[in-house]
């Protein structure tokens, strides 16, 4: 696939708003400090040396929804300790809009419990493989299940491959990967409490645990472990960089013949696994890296922080008659738009990676303070949107015209940081702000009289009405070919 984009290098100015959409915004959920439904232990009982339960070291840093259960998966990243459930949710039916949700460990509480013999030696972020190497707690555990298909049929899976998922933790999760097309829940458990840069507890390899979301889960309360798999070491070097998960269906019959692309913002790298045939390799490429000189940021005017990232997430296009997309991903750190085909990635299975600066395309930059956590093609609209981190925006891009401050328009603006961002079913899209750079980069505890972290929600086609972004509005165009 040939990738030729018209390009406008543009440098820091104003940013094209287009009309002012706050107003078509519903604020669905917010919470001042974070409540569990149901604790199986007392909030003042120790586990290790830590409380089970410390209020102001709970922050909400996503939010994922499921339309066919009403299902509201959100994670608590363990960045401190204190927090009794790191994958958690609530049903949405339960909660009014403006509410705060009491959450609620999921699939259960015993996977998210932590245990007193996880806390060994604490080390620091320059010892990892040296630790990591010597932990067997979860090798080798529940690679393979059979799953339900809705096409019929199930996954035949050799029966010595068959593990029983009784007995597994989850460590610390960041986001949740909603499938709404098989039903499904993707994790990346990234096996560490890194509970500050000095005091690491790296309990077990980084894993990938998916779910089933059952229609009546609410009612229930019974999510199948579908699989769950370690990630190779050589494949990685700081799990803690292990954030997003984007899913690349092969065939439109079958929910197994899906790749995953996982990003590690602080590996810079891709890792692809083919959940169909059990494989793994990964591929890392300069613009794959962070730009250092955009690494420092302000969060809410009064924080300061240095955080260089890597690619954070991937973004994919529609298919071409051979079944590749484009691949739309971006450094964390950096105001820079890259595109490679997806073909490039099915095909860096040899190891290392051989890198090749042709398949890459610099498309455009997006203009200062635009470092982003993540980018989602609406493939409805074929609109893109970036959940900016120092800016508190959401803005939106037509790839139908070039990249610039100028073809970007802006659909939410507010003093937060975007730390999640998705488009469910029903044509919405969720955006969830939290305290993230602040949580992980400084000791100090969240204050529990302010509101610490919100959920968002507006229809995609709302968003970008009025907009520069607007697929039914008329601009100067840019071509650009495929």
């Amino acid at each position: 696939m040939k990738l030729i984009f018209s390009l406008i290098v543009v440098l820091c100015g104003s940013f094209s708003s287009g009309l002012d959409n706050n107003y078509k915004l519903e604020e669905v959920y917010y919470w001042t400090h974070v409540s569990y439904e149901n604790l199986p232990y007392d909030v003042n009982t120790y586990i290790g040396n830590y409380p089970y339960y410390i209020p102001e070291n709970n922050d909400v840093l996503s939010a994922s929804y499921h339309a066919q259960s009403g299902l509201m998966l959100s994670a608590v990243p363990r960045f401190r300790p204190g927090v009794p459930s790191t994958l958690n949710a609530f049903c949405v039916s339960n909660y009014p809009t403006g509410s705060s949700p009491r959450l609620w460990g999921f699939p259960d509480y015993n996977k998210n419990t932590l245990k007193p013999n996880f806390y060994g030696s604490p080390h620091d972020d320059n010892n990892w493989k040296t630790n990591t190497t010597t932990k067997t707690y979860s090798s080798g555990y529940f690679n393979y299940f059979h799953s339900s298909q809705p096409y019929g049929g199930v996954v035949n899976i050799p029966s010595s491959s068959v593990h029983r998922p009784y007995d597994f933790s989850i460590i610390s999760t960041y986001h949740v990967k909603v499938d709404d097309r098989c039903n499904r829940a993707f994790i990346i458990d990234t096996g560490v409490l890194h509970y500050s840069s000095s005091v690491i507890y790296d309990v077990q390899r980084p894993a990938i645990v998916v779910f089933d979301l059952p229609a009546d889960g609410c009612v229930t309360r019974q999510f199948p472990v579908v699989r769950r798999v370690d990630i190779p070491d050589h494949l990685w070097t700081n799990p803690v960089g292990f954030v997003y998960v984007t899913l690349d269906y092969q065939d439109k019959y079958s929910c197994d013949d899906v790749l995953l692309y996982i990003t590690n913002v602080f590996d810079s790298s891709l890792i692809v696994y083919n959940y169909k045939t059990g494989d793994f390799w990964t591929l890392s490429a300069p613009p794959m890296y962070p730009i250092y000189a955009e690494s420092t940021m302000i969060y809410k005017d009064f924080f300061t922080y240095t955080l260089p990232m890597g690619i954070t997430n991937v973004a994919l296009g529609h298919p071409d008659v051979e079944g590749n997309k484009i691949a739309y991903f971006a450094p964390g750190t950096g105001s820079v738009q890259y595109a490679v085909s997806t073909k490039v990635f099915k095909n860096a299975k040899s190891y290392p990676y051989n890198y090749n600066p042709g398949d890459f395309s610099l498309i455009g930059y997006r203009g200062c303070n635009s470092q982003h956590r993540l980018q989602l093609l609406d493939l409805t609209t074929n609109v893109m949107f970036y959940a900016d981190g120092p800016s508190g925006k959401i803005r939106c891009w037509n790839p139908a015209y070039a990249l610039s401050p100028d073809t970007m328009g802006i659909v939410f603006e507010t003093n937060c940081f975007i730390s999640d961002m998705n488009i469910d079913s029903s044509g919405y899209l969720w955006f969830h702000c939290s305290n993230m750079p602040f949580i992980y980069l400084s000791d100090a505890p969240l204050n529990l009289t302010e509101v610490n972290s919100k959920t968002y929600r507006v229809k995609v086609t709302e968003a970008i009405r009025g907009t520069v972004c607007d697929t039914l509005q008329v601009y100067s165009p840019h071509e650009i070919y495929y």
